[in-house]
């Protein structure tokens, strides 16, 4: 119980502060080809709704815009990957709400294969 209230109030400070952060950071022009190059894959990949199309890019550009606050911080690398995984969480939930059963599967799916992919670059 106390684990899941200190999460919840985890998530709510990160996205408190990101919040102004977002506010004033917009995405590079790689960034939105990037962000662009992943909903094509998502539309294909999840067969997704215009509904659904909408949502997830919403949630996506404020995951890549705490992605870019994150990379621009100043803070330890524990306290960077604490707030990258809880940025990923909250993303996580998020596409949980807008996603049936099948697609979020296929939907974490995919994340895995992009987690081995991002290992195998940095072993070689």
């Amino acid at each position: 119980m106390k684990l899941n209230v200190l999460k919840c109030v985890l998530t709510l400070s990160v996205l408190g502060i990101a919040h102004g952060v977002f506010a004033q950071s917009k995405l590079t022009e790689e960034q939105k080809k990037e962000l662009a190059a992943k909903m094509k894959t998502y539309r294909a990949e999840l067969n997704l709704s215009e509904e659904q199309q909408e949502r997830m890019k919403a949630i996506n550009t404020t995951y890549f815009e705490g992605l870019a606050a994150l990379k621009a911080s100043r803070g330890s690398r524990l306290s960077k990957l604490k707030q990258f995984r809880a940025l990923s969480e909250t993303r996580d939930e998020e596409m949980k709400r807008i996603l049936d059963k099948e697609q979020y599967k296929r939907y974490k799916a995919m994340q895995n294969e992009m987690k081995s992919e991002i290992k195998s670059r940095r072993k070689s």
